[in-house]
């Protein structure tokens, strides 16, 4: 197997425990030689087969589940998974958008519904038979990460309005399995208020922090959680997902084939540190997901906050510096 000279592996294996990095999907040719050292037949054996790879990468605790955003995971892509992976990764999986798109977008793959309100917007009855389901089914929920619920940004009238959205969602976090942890991610920066902080404290979800397109940078998402009087989820997350000012298509065009990274975030990395630094001072878990979309590759992106980590805490790190990821 290719020794790689790229990452630094003994300062993935010093990081603190509780930090779990992971990426957003894992079906990556631009990962070639990277994370993945097998020669894989083509990109459908790659999309099948590469799971068992990443879970042996030295720097991934975690694992982001994005497919099932688009459609609800079914017992035998979980079981799937779980061959696959190591009991030591989690999954934190989006949940599929029939729960939390409050009107269907006018875009083709939404067909007849296109432009109408969802009836089933959080509606946690078809949450916990859709999306829980199958963890249950497929026997994988000591699986579990958190489930992200995604909140797509929503137009001018109900964010100037956020009451009726806020009661409903804290109707639906009250229905919720207790059993599992669940992070909700806004898009609209109005949102960031201590009503929404409150709504979630009060079931002990977390606030998922997203650098994201349109959305204030991490800090300032921080200070709002902050001046609201904190976080009271017993875990963080976070979602590293395209720079600041830049669409995701553009993001794409720029960064893709996703082999090398095109343009640092220095302010992101920074902040992302500060997010690791408060899960160490309250010894609670971080689950920070990062996109290839944020600088170019995600991996790479991962080992350059972990040694920032390793390096602002002081933790020592064994001697050998650059090994094998397999």
């Amino acid at each position: 197997m290719m020794q790689n000279m790229q990452f630094d592996f003994a300062a993935a294996r010093a990081l603190p425990q509780n930090i779990r990095f992971g990426t957003s999907s894992w079906t990556y040719p631009g990962w070639a030689g990277l994370v993945y050292q097998r020669e894989y037949k083509n990109e459908q054996d790659l999309k099948h087969n590469c799971l068992e790879e990443y879970g042996r990468f030295p720097w991934f605790r975690a694992v982001g589940i994005d497919s099932t955003f688009y459609s609800p995971p079914s017992a035998a892509m979980l079981r799937r998974y779980a061959a696959q992976l190591p009991q030591s990764i989690l999954w934190v999986s989006k949940v599929w958008e029939d729960i939390t798109i409050a009107r269907y977008a006018r875009h083709a793959r939404y067909g007849s519904n296109a432009g109408k309100p969802n009836p089933d917007f959080l509606n946690a009855d078809k949450f916990a038979a859709c999306v829980v389901g199958p963890y249950l089914e497929a026997d994988v929920a000591d699986r579990a990460g958190p489930f992200v619920f995604e909140f797509q940004m929503f137009d001018r009238e109900y964010a100037k309005e956020p009451g009726d959205f806020l009661e409903r969602l804290d109707s639906f976090l009250a229905k919720l399995p207790v059993e599992f942890q669940y992070a909700v991610e806004i898009r609209t920066p109005s949102l960031l208020c201590p009503a929404y902080f409150a709504v979630l404290n009060k079931h002990k979800v977390t606030h998922c922090f997203n650098h994201w397109t349109f959305m204030p940078g991490l800090a300032e998402q921080m200070r709002h959680a902050a001046e609201s009087g904190g976080l009271a989820a017993p875990f963080f997350a976070a979602r590293i997902l395209t720079p600041r000012g830049t669409r995701y298509d553009k993001a794409v065009e720029r960064f893709r084939p996703y082999d090398s990274i095109k343009a640092p975030l220095d302010e992101m990395r920074k902040d992302v540190v500060r997010l690791a630094r408060r899960a160490m001072a309250r010894s609670v878990t971080a689950f920070i997901l990062v996109n290839n979309r944020a600088e170019g590759n995600a991996p790479l992106t991962i080992d350059a906050i972990g040694r920032m980590i390793n390096a602002e805490t002081g933790v020592a790190e064994p001697e050998e510096r650059n090994v094998q990821s397999g």
